[in-house]
């Protein structure tokens, strides 16, 4: 949507070429990377390859994640307070857009405004998240909710789906006493359907409700959006998330690791934390973004490559062909937009690091190293690294050719001055 811009260049210099092959994974990257003297003392969390035995039992999970403060989500308590009390005052929106960042809670949110719509108990304590009613729509189950998201073998919400929804939601409630669609993400609908789900919107059935969550609102036709009530989710105080991984069943210690890792998005804390092989590789993710470097050359041209080709085939994965005309990229780009932000975070840290600002470190267990590497490269490369991160993400949303958006943001990778004897 909008004018695609011209690709990057891709002949940035990135310094010197010198050193060996850098593999992700190794530990003792980071200790190279530092000045002598300085190991890195972090433990690998997961190491032991289980997740906590609290977090492994179904039944924590539901408490942690189903909470009666704030509809039992972390962190979104503005966003909820304002939900309830149109529900209370009998004003509630036909139309609701939640917009926010990947794994902070909104699909989670569209899923509590459909039981607090259906639950059996009184206005004041709906949610109750008990009853069978705020069952059967926890579980997806209830006939009147209505999910609309991207088909196995497709990468776009199409107009056949809408016009689907649109019969279903013609007739009256079946089990419960109001009707809910969510579309997640809504930015998934090409322009057909969303000129089709224009018409729905424009004049809503009786007893409806219409949820829309999406990562990139830009990317909904502004007739969508002027039509829907909006809601900001944003991160949650990672404070407030260690202490409910904390009541979850982890460590005190390993609660305040995922919150700052997952930079307080309660849903990838709780997948860091059921899944020990994820936080391996996230931690050797972080460990190959610093690594850049001291990567030579040809290695980051490699890279930029093999992310290239990460980045294909989960296109390939969703749409289930080998050709065809391209989706929007940041409908299928997950993994790739994982490993930018797990490169973002490390190079923040580096910035925050050398300027004293330690508070908002992400990985605090490796202070001095971060100290040290600051310490062998000009800061303005560091900034301006972080913001061709954000301008690579931008590339690729708009479907400019990933290879050379990559390479060219790999070659503007900060080169660290050799270590002192």
């Amino acid at each position: 949507m909008g004018r695609r811009p011209a690709a990057p260049a891709a002949g940035r210099r990135a310094g010197g070429a010198g050193g060996g092959r850098l593999r992700p994974g190794h530990g003792q990257q980071l200790q190279r990377l530092a000045a002598p003297g300085h190991r890195l003392r972090a433990r690998r969390p997961g190491a032991a390859g289980a997740p906590p035995r609290d977090l492994r039992r179904p039944a924590a999970l539901r408490a942690l994640a189903a909470g009666v403060r704030d509809w039992g989500l972390i962190g979104q308590g503005r966003a909820v307070r304002a939900l309830a009390a149109a529900l209370r005052q009998g004003r509630l929106a036909h139309a609701h857009l939640l917009v926010g960042p990947a794994h902070v809670g909104k699909g989670t949110l569209a899923l509590r405004l459909a039981q607090a719509l259906n639950c059996q108990s009184g206005p004041d304590e709906r949610p109750c998240l008990g009853c069978r009613q705020c069952r059967r729509v926890q579980e997806r189950l209830h006939a009147d909710l209505h999910l609309l998201t991207v088909e196995t073998g497709h990468r776009e919400i199409r107009i056949a789906q809408v016009r689907e929804l649109e019969r279903a939601l013609s007739l009256k409630p079946f089990e419960g006493r109001t009707r809910v669609a969510i579309v997640d993400p809504a930015d998934a609908m090409n322009l057909e359907a969303q000129n089709a789900f224009l018409k729905t919107l424009e004049e809503p059935p009786p007893d409806t409700v219409l949820v829309l969550v999406t990562a990139r609102e830009t990317a909904l036709l502004p007739t969508i959006r002027s039509r829907c009530q909006r809601t900001a989710l944003g991160a949650a105080p990672v404070g407030e998330l260690a202490e409910a991984l904390a009541a979850g069943g982890l460590s005190p210690e390993e609660a305040e690791r995922l919150a700052r890792w997952s930079e307080g998005r309660p849903g990838l804390a709780l997948t860091l934390a059921r899944e020990p092989d994820l936080r391996r590789r996230r931690q050797e993710e972080a460990e190959r973004a610093l690594s850049l470097a001291e990567m030579p050359l040809p290695r980051r041209l490699a890279l930029a490559e093999e992310l290239a080709q990460l980045f294909a085939a989960e296109g390939r994965d969703r749409s289930g062909e080998e050709d065809g005309p391209p989706a929007p990229a940041a409908r299928f780009g997950e993994r790739l937009w994982a490993v930018l932000d797990v490169w973002q975070a490390a190079w923040r840290d580096v910035l925050l690091a050398a300027t004293g600002a330690e508070e908002g470190v992400v990985h605090r267990e490796w202070l001095g190293q971060l100290r040290a590497l600051a310490a062998r490269m000009p800061l303005r490369e560091v900034d301006a690294f972080l913001r061709a991160l954000a301008e690579a993400r931008r590339y690729l949303e708009d479907n400019v050719n990933p290879r050379l958006v990559l390479e060219d943001l790999l070659l503007s990778a900060p080169q660290a001055a050799p270590a002192p004897a």
